[in-house]
């Protein structure tokens, strides 16, 4: 993908885009520049690649390998397995569409910017407010898996809501950190935290003579290589959470812009998915392989009370750490949008320091209460994935690839010309993927009201499985 645009495209963007004047040449096209001087400067480009890699992969491998394992039990080994290695080649194909895209063109801190060059501000708007909000609730969503934690380590010593509020003061302390690589340090930390718990998990379940929650006495293990009876929406949910799992790489782009050498973004996007994808797959497989439907949820429950609580005390810091990087991107995002071309976006003054405190606590209290507020919030989290990770995910990286060499390769000879064909193919499949995943959220939602398994807002009660 080593495109050279025109300088007639060069123009159109700097029109679309407009940047500061350029003060060096590693500054040309990016928001955030290396080269101002002074003392009351914030230097944000102070990111290295193996930082940018800690970054990446605690982003995606968070509480997505806590759900993967369950789903394969509906549908089995092998489409399981297919599932994982589908979604992952395209979300590392994606990941590199976006790198290339963000150093083709001038000016791009976001996605939302990059489909203001394709779609202009209707475009960045949508794409924006479905990246934020995305970013928000799953804030949210760490702030419960903490509170589980917590729940699970303590046998349930405190109101869950208070565990929560716990993790809403520390994560959004550590998310107000303002340089990526400040909250790089915490990413190593948190990554290889919950590795080693996902690692402890994997050892245990296969050392154990039965899993832990199955029934005494007689019982089917549930290991199919292909499921038994799989339906629609089984399928669907399946393929969601999968999807999900690695489709966090639109975050990508805010890390790259802080990086010292944006130019190295292939780095740590080739280390990230392959580390990723590798782990994803042969950790759910041997976990369903020795558990079978014997899945606990979250995961680190399947091996017993136990390995339970030694996996949340090693994975605490991984569930802390991936909400922390989370919260900051939310935050990320909004600080550069209210202070963008503006001399306060890197000058250490007041507003400076005002606009980003308030934005760090402001989000941390909106994800805190929508989490705690709304009584099926995971299955309102499953309905806001398929709307705004789904699109961000597969829609937009095969449209920018289309908006760069869409019409090169529709007039070139027959394989340029199916490839092409398999980006329109992409979009057409993701918009499948929102409209069902959309669907199976919602017939979620109905199932669970009608079971009557909705708990209350701002529940004091066990999430966690342990009292």
């Amino acid at each position: 993908m080593s495109h050279t645009p025109s300088s007639e495209k060069d123009s159109v963007v700097a029109e679309v885009l407009p940047t500061e004047t350029k003060q060096a040449s590693d500054d040309e096209g990016e928001v955030f520049k290396a080269s101002l001087g002074g003392e009351d400067v914030a230097e944000f480009r102070t990111t290295s690649w193996p930082v940018a890699f800690a970054l990446m992969f605690k982003v995606q491998f968070s509480l997505g390998i806590l759900g993967i394992p369950a789903v394969m039990a509906p549908v089995g080994a092998v489409p399981g397995a297919l599932l994982i290695i589908g979604w992952g080649a395209w979300n590392t194909w994606a990941a590199f569409i976006e790198g290339a895209f963000r150093n083709r063109h001038p000016g791009m801190h976001g996605i939302q910017d990059m489909m203001y060059l394709v779609a202009g501000p209707i475009g960045r708007e949508i794409v924006g407010a479905l990246f934020f909000v995305g970013f928000v609730l799953v804030t949210g969503s760490g702030y419960i898996a903490g509170a589980t934690a917590l729940n699970a380590l303590s046998e349930h010593g405190a109101c869950t809501v208070w565990f929560a509020f716990v993790f809403f003061v520390f994560c959004t302390a550590t998310a107000s950190f303002p340089r990526f690589s400040q909250v790089g340090f915490l990413c190593w930390i948190g990554a290889v935290s919950l590795y080693v718990a996902v690692f402890i998990l994997v050892v245990a379940v296969g050392v154990n003579s039965r899993p832990a929650i199955a029934p005494s006495g007689d019982y089917e293990l549930g290991f199919y290589a292909v499921g038994q009876n799989i339906d629609f929406l089984t399928g669907l949910a399946a393929s969601t959470v999968i999807f999900i799992s690695s489709s966090g790489h639109s975050a990508n782009i805010s890390i790259i812009a802080e990086m010292r050498n944006p130019k190295e973004y292939k780095k740590p996007i080739a280390a990230t998915m392959s580390l990723l994808n590798a782990s994803y797959l042969v950790f759910s497989l041997v976990i369903y392989r020795y558990c079978g439907q014997w899945i606990a949820s979250p995961s680190l429950g399947s091996a017993g009370d136990i390995i339970k609580k030694v996996t949340y005390g090693i994975g605490l810091p991984g569930i802390a750490f991936s909400t922390t990087i989370n919260q900051h991107l939310a935050c990320k995002y909004l600080f550069v949008r209210v202070l963008r071309d503006s001399e306060h976006l890197q000058r250490k003054t007041f507003r400076h320091w005002a606009t980003w405190f308030s934005i760090t606590i402001g989000v941390g209290v909106v994800a805190f209460i929508i989490a705690q507020s709304i009584p099926f919030f995971s299955l309102l989290l499953s309905f806001v994935s398929a709307i705004s990770f789904t699109p961000l995910a597969i829609i937009v990286p095969a449209i920018l690839w289309l908006w760069d060499f869409g019409r090169e390769y529709s007039r070139g000879p027959i394989h340029k010309k199916l490839f092409a064909a398999m980006h329109v193919l992409i979009i057409l499949i993701g918009a499948f993927q929102v409209v069902g995943g959309a669907y199976a959220a919602i017939q979620s939602i109905r199932n669970a009201y009608d079971a009557g398994t909705v708990a209350s807002p701002f529940s004091c009660a066990d999430n966690s499985n342990s009292s």
